[in-house]
């Protein structure tokens, strides 16, 4: 693939994100257009255009997604992925090269473990002592215990992502530093992915302020990550939240990895009937055009009550049981124009 014609094509779509720059002749950096990047902090940029070999490359360090340029154009520009995929055409039939607009299937490596071997490298907190640390932060946010088997923690969390990922970029490692670990399954049952929550031990208020989340998945595809997938009964309402956590304080929930692609959930999902519970923070204005975007096209959102202070399902799981949390949610579920009401009724920005 001649690295002209994908450093042409970074430069079009350059104005469609944010804060964009060129940092070096190989290396640029915008804020994430696939999941938005920081919220609370406007000036964070954490993706990354870089050159491997005879083409560029596309990687976000907050919520995992990495693409060649043709699957980032098909992400954030479908116009202008087909006139690239059409340039790239003629330029490998002029050349005599074939066409590589489609990205190869990537062989795993001998020295990787199969996915299902993963877990393996982690301990299950069910089994870790009642004084380790992990286990008092999920005492301490009373996630519920029949759920345990689902989190896993790491002394090494940096080590870990290298082995999920041998390729990924240094500037994701995160060294050895001890992390509570989520695995992302598929409907099959595979592991995806896995997200990695640092926990500041020293108190309830720092635990949850200064928690950072970094994702590795086990492949470059742009698939979308839904937490809980493999466990949700497409027959029922199925509650779509934020965060895995607060999925496990519902009975039938999957969490979106970033809420760039509201539209995008799984295909065996889509005829579901589902209602999308975002964080309660009626002045923050991402959460508010989400909300928008929702009802734009057609889905049913909450929109939570004067009566709810906390900030999201976990929070307020710390003084309400699950059923009272989906008896709140389904009683402030709206959608059309009435959504659109609540909402502008809701909304602080």
């Amino acid at each position: 693939m001649p690295i002209f014609l994908d450093k042409k094509y970074i430069n079009t779509v350059s104005p469609q994100l944010e804060r964009f720059t060129w940092k070096k002749d190989i290396l640029a950096n915008c804020r994430c257009p696939v999941c938005g990047d920081s919220q609370k902090n406007k000036t964070k940029c954490r993706g990354f255009f870089y050159q491997k070999n005879d083409s560029f490359f596309y990687k976000c360090h907050n919520c995992g997604f990495g693409s060649n340029i043709y699957n980032f154009l098909k992400q954030v520009s479908p116009s202008l992925c087909k006139e690239y995929a059409l340039e790239q055409f003629k330029e490998s039939k002029s050349s005599g090269k074939p066409n590589m607009f489609k990205p190869k299937e990537k062989k795993p490596s001998p020295t990787n473990p199969p996915k299902q071997k993963l877990l393996n490298q982690l301990v299950c907190i069910n089994k870790l002592p009642t004084d380790h640390p992990v286990v008092q932060f999920a005492n301490m946010r009373q996630i519920p215990k029949q759920h345990w088997n689902l989190l896993y923690y790491t002394d090494d969390f940096g080590r870990f992502m290298k082995i999920v990922d041998p390729e990924v970029h240094a500037i994701h490692i995160v060294g050895k530093e001890g992390r509570l670990v989520i695995p992302f399954f598929n409907k099959n049952g595979d592991v995806v992915a896995a997200q990695g929550r640092s926990i500041n031990f020293r108190d309830e208020y720092n635990a949850r302020t200064t928690a950072k989340y970094l994702t590795v998945k086990t492949d470059k595809s742009p698939d979308r990550l839904w937490y809980g997938q493999w466990r949700v009964d497409p027959k029922k309402k199925i509650y779509i939240v934020e965060g895995p956590i607060d999925s496990l304080f519902l009975r039938n929930s999957i969490a979106m990895v970033g809420a760039g692609a509201l539209d995008q959930i799984p295909e065996h999902l889509k005829r579901s009937e589902g209602v999308y519970v975002l964080d309660n923070e009626p002045r923050n204005k991402q959460i508010v055009s989400y909300n928008e975007r929702l009802i734009e096209l057609g889905k049913s959102v909450c929109i939570w009550p004067d009566s709810i202070s906390e900030k999201d399902i976990n929070d307020i799981a710390m003084t309400k049981s699950t059923r009272k949390i989906e008896k709140i949610i389904d009683e402030n579920t709206y959608r059309g124009l009435e959504a659109t009401m609540r909402l502008n009724e809701w909304r602080r920005v």
